[in-house]
């Protein structure tokens, strides 16, 4: 576990909202100045950690509240998911989580929480994951794959089982006729460098982890998740415009709250971080770590989850996947 404080005197956050052009409001009649904490679910150094710590940083300087970083690492994100459930619901302890949030339930026989446990705060962003090759793979398109792995056994790595990465190749191969054997790693990194070393042909992993490797010819990329072209990678074509139109997974992060934390405090976080994901040089932050800003209301981020719940508990099920 790690810790990060974030604490900005008067004079710094009045120089940092002027920086920002950042308008007087709410936040700066805070009149709570009990600290915060942001449970992040993954280790220091990852998107949800970034994002966690990029929020921390605005949120502290506008309100010159001590922001608390804490990484509980573990279970696919069940630890720190069941900490913040357990919580009490005062608006002082929050969950930075992904798509984990809403696999985890169906795919281990004790998730340690229920869906039910936690309240959706703000979708802080989503992003894409990528279809990648090893380059000696002949396939330069999904349909190329696709056809490849009629004639010869393939298998893919991901970031574990369970994750987006899995899920989102579990979909693919659902919509598709793709056949692969799946290969969970511990996370990204030996995820990639299993399909550098030639270890394994294919990987569906973050367009951010995976971008500096396609770049330098490492990895070739075929298509992203999203329903739409990365920004950052136009060349690169969608699965859906790959001849597969149901085929569409993002990869999100938001922040959700204990059950039963006030209304009021919902609202009051939403439109705080909705003006932070405002901001131009935040925009620009997220989309480097691989996220376009989102910071729609709760009630949208509620509907994303239940949505997500209603792609993922299927495919779960076709791919049989289960943890303990």
């Amino acid at each position: 576990m790690t810790k990060a404080c974030f604490k900005i005197t008067r004079r710094q956050a009045i120089g940092g909202l002027a920086s920002a052009a950042w308008p007087l409001g709410l936040l700066a009649q805070e009149a709570d100045k009990s600290p915060i904490k942001f449970i992040v679910i993954t280790a220091a150094g990852g998107a949800a950690d970034q994002i966690a710590r990029l929020i921390a940083t605005r949120y502290s300087a506008a309100s010159g509240r001590i922001v608390v970083v804490e990484n509980k690492v573990g279970a696919g994100g069940n630890i720190a998911t069941e900490f913040v459930a357990r919580s009490p619901p005062d608006g002082r302890t929050y969950l930075f989580t992904s798509n984990n949030q809403t696999i985890n339930p169906f795919i281990y026989k004790n998730a340690g929480y229920s869906p039910d446990d936690l309240v959706p705060v703000i979708e802080v962003g989503s992003g894409p994951s990528v279809l990648a090759v090893h380059p000696t793979v002949p396939a330069h398109t999904v349909k190329d794959l696709v056809e490849l792995s009629k004639k010869q056994k393939l298998a893919y790595s991901s970031t574990g089982l369970g994750s987006a990465s899995n899920l989102a190749c579990e979909l693919i191969k659902s919509v598709s006729g793709l056949d692969m054997v799946h290969v969970p790693y511990k996370g990204g990194a030996e995820a990639i460098s299993a399909v550098l070393g030639n270890q394994v042909p294919v990987i569906m992993t973050s367009l951010t982890s995976a971008g500096p490797h396609i770049k330098a010819g490492a990895l070739r990329g075929l298509a992203v998740s999203t329903a739409t072209r990365w920004p950052k990678n136009p060349d690169m074509p969608t699965i859906a415009e790959a001849g597969y139109p149901a085929c569409t997974y993002e990869v999100w992060q938001g922040i959700l709250a204990p059950k039963g934390t006030p209304v009021a405090i919902i609202e009051k976080m939403n439109a705080d971080i909705a003006k932070f994901l405002s901001i131009p040089e935040i925009q620009e932050q997220l989309v480097n770590i691989g996220y376009k800003p989102v910071g729609k209301s709760s009630a949208d981020f509620a509907r994303l989850l239940s949505a997500d719940r209603a792609k993922v508990g299927p495919l779960v099920k076709r791919a049989g996947l289960q943890v303990g």
